[in-house]
């Protein structure tokens, strides 16, 4: 079971039982993975601080992110010791805030369209949906 499923309930399985043929809606879910932005990693270290990973996820843009970053992106003969994600917002002047992959995951989840392991499709999020993940995140981050 992947990350996201665990936090969002795959119905895939029910929806392929009550349907024997492709309708519109699933045409239209292939449509938006070959149409979807690849979050592909970029790896940055600081002086003297161990590499991180980060992906970005734009307003507006539906997006591929990996559901096992751990196991996909690996650094020398270990893991990254920190994953990000980095939200950029189209409509308030580029505004970019940086959230720690995991604790994303559970607000993430919500937007979830489909999941093909080892990616989930997230849908375009808008300004206020992004907004509302951010705050959320940065408020559980506050708790820890």
């Amino acid at each position: 079971m992947g990350i996201f499923d665990f936090f969002k309930k795959n119905k895939r399985k029910e929806q392929e039982n009550d349907r024997c043929f492709l309708d519109v809606g699933e045409a239209e879910e292939t449509d938006l993975w070959a149409e979807a932005y690849v979050a592909k990693p970029q790896c940055y270290a600081k002086e003297g601080k161990e590499p991180f990973l980060t992906f970005v996820i734009t307003e507006g843009v539906n997006t591929i992110l990996p559901m096992y970053p751990n196991e996909s992106y690996k650094v020398g003969n270990g893991h990254f010791s920190d994953i990000r994600l980095t939200f950029v917002s189209t409509t308030k002047l580029g505004e970019v805030v940086d959230l720690p992959f995991f604790h994303c995951v559970p607000a993430l989840s919500n937007y979830a369209v489909e999941i093909r392991e080892p990616n989930v499709l997230i849908r375009g999020l808008n300004a206020a949906e992004m907004g509302v993940l951010i705050s959320g995140v940065k408020q559980s981050l506050k708790r820890y």
